[in-house]
């Protein structure tokens, strides 16, 4: 009850023309209103997705009135973050912001899930979605496309590794080897700054990510061969997609998405849908999207809730299809 009551506090405060509140209750409005909006996000601070959470914070503060705090708390496949938000109070104050990994893919790969993707959220909007591109460290894999790798592949069992920091980029990796009819070796990392490093100095082989390695394909230290996805990237219509290559089920993308603690009043949830996507218009955040490879991807939070769950099973199947175990 306490929580209702909060809730429906903050929507008259929030919302214009909502009405007249008692003064002992307009007193406490008032105080709720000044206090900070919070996106916990699983991120690192200065990756190319927090740089994007960034842009899309300053603006709604702007919109919102109140400063806007980005807490990022990576770890743990991202159940970090999404565990603290699932735990608060849904008074609008406290918001996960987090890639696809934590709704559709951790539910298939970790036996003790410490939240329910489905029943501990309240979806607000998508905010954006991107492909993944396959990069290989051109000393060590001299391949220029898809195909002459997947040969090298075969000729060379296990000679290769690849590094990943979740399930959205070891999918595409064990997608390839299946196609390939081959094994790659599979090395997980704690961050994509710690992946890409390794990549660079040539400690692993290939890498699957988004679009913010590009500056070193443009010198020469890393080359990109396709993208996952059904189509080519505007960010890059020179790379082709893996199934022009011949390999199958890679439609294996990323998107990141708001979400509120559940029961969330729906005047909130309508509220910061709208703050994110006025947001999602701004110079700043389409210049973030650009850095990333992504773009605008915005549904109505019902739609959301059924995108996440068709995706959620379809990751299902791809991941048994890879016969990755959950640990």
């Amino acid at each position: 009850m306490r929580r209702r009551t909060a809730s429906k506090a903050l929507c008259a405060a929030l919302l214009p023309g909502a009405g007249l509140v008692p003064g002992a209750v307009r007193a406490a409005v008032d105080t709720t209103a000044r206090r900070p909006i919070t996106f916990i996000v699983p991120f690192t601070a200065g990756a190319a997705p927090d740089g994007l959470v960034r842009a899309l914070a300053r603006e709604v503060g702007q919109q919102a009135g109140v400063p806007v705090v980005v807490d990022n708390r990576p770890g743990a496949g991202s159940a970090l973050a999404a565990t603290a938000v699932s735990r608060a109070t849904p008074d609008g104050h406290t918001v996960l912001v987090t890639g696809n990994v934590t709704m559709t893919g951790n539910p298939h790969v970790m036996r003790r899930l410490p939240y329910d993707p489905a029943r501990d959220f309240t979806p607000v909007t998508p905010l954006s979605r991107g492909p993944m591109v396959l990069y290989v460290n051109p000393a060590r894999v001299v391949s220029a496309s898809v195909q002459d790798l997947v040969q090298r592949l075969r000729r060379q069992p296990r000679r290769y590794s690849f590094a990943y920091t979740s399930i959205t980029s070891r999918l595409p990796a064990e997608v390839l080897q299946h196609g390939a009819g081959n094994r790659l070796t599979g090395i997980p990392y704690l961050s994509g700054a710690a992946a890409l490093s390794d990549l660079l100095n040539g400690r692993v082989d290939l890498l699957f990510t988004d679009f913010s390695p590009w500056p070193h394909v443009a010198s020469g230290r890393l080359r990109a061969l396709a993208v996952t996805g059904p189509l080519r990237s505007p960010s890059a219509p020179e790379l082709p997609t893996f199934a022009e290559a011949g390999i199958k089920d890679m439609d294996i993308g990323f998107w990141i998405g708001a979400y509120l603690p559940a029961q969330a009043d729906e005047a909130l949830v309508m509220r910061l849908q709208g703050w994110l996507r006025h947001a999602g218009a701004s110079a700043a955040v389409q210049e973030a999207h650009k850095r990333l490879g992504t773009v605008e991807f915005t549904l109505a939070p019902a739609q959301f809730a059924r995108f996440q769950a068709w995706e959620m099973q379809t990751w299902g199947h791809l991941i048994r299809q890879a016969g990755i175990e959950a640990q």
